[in-house]
């Protein structure tokens, strides 16, 4: 029995008036799945649900560790 892949719209949305570079992470229509911050050169992911904190180097990978760790554990 195989599992069903399934597409989602992911939305990445900057906000300004920080007081770090951040990035908000939307399903689009559904929720936000977390918060991206930079700082002091490595990016912090901190998901909506659980406050779990992921951390990465680039923008793109700490995108993808927070939509898999979602995937994972949090749909």
């Amino acid at each position: 029995m195989s599992k069903k892949t399934e597409n989602i719209p992911v939305e990445i949305n900057e906000l300004k008036g920080r007081n770090v570079p951040t990035w908000e992470v939307v399903i689009p229509n559904r929720k936000t799945i977390g918060l991206i911050e930079e700082i002091n050169g490595r990016y912090r992911a901190t998901t909506n649900k659980t406050g779990e904190e992921l951390f990465d180097k680039s923008l793109e990978s700490s995108i993808n560790t927070l939509l898999a760790y979602f995937a994972l554990h949090e749909k």
